[in-house]
């Protein structure tokens, strides 16, 4: 299968499955948007790798969980790319810990970053995808 002509977003791309997933797409053709939230350089060093597997790539900052840094991030990949055709939701955090003692804003923060942050990026690229009638 070959993606070529692709855009892909990958949130929580700069490191470890997010990693992963980006180095496997650029491999098959697509042009990876490497999403980071906390460290830059972790997001450059899955930049080159996208890159020495032969792949297309770019960095974007922003916070899934916050929904006007998505929406203007996401605009923007799409005035200067092209329509997004395949996002990952990836990105994800954990708050380790007994639930007797969590603090209700680290629940509140994992649900924000791995739930509400999927349903915000999806909603962001959907639009374009029906437009073309074709994205995953």
């Amino acid at each position: 299968m070959t993606l070529e002509n692709t855009i892909a977003l990958v949130t929580g791309g700069s490191r470890g499955i997010g990693r992963a997933i980006c180095v496997r797409l650029a491999s098959m053709g697509a042009t990876v948007g490497i999403n980071y939230v906390a460290n830059p350089a972790a997001a450059e060093e899955t930049l080159q790798q996208v890159e020495a597997a032969g792949g297309h790539g770019f960095v974007v900052r922003f916070d899934v969980a916050d929904a006007k840094a998505v929406q203007e991030s996401i605009k923007e990949i799409i005035a200067s790319r092209g329509a997004i055709d395949i996002l990952v939701n990836n990105a994800g955090i954990t708050r380790d810990g007994l639930a007797a003692i969590m603090k209700e804003s680290d629940w509140d923060s994992v649900l924000d970053t791995n739930l509400k942050g999927a349903f915000l990026c999806s909603k962001a690229v959907m639009r374009a995808m029906m437009k073309k009638r074709w994205g995953r």
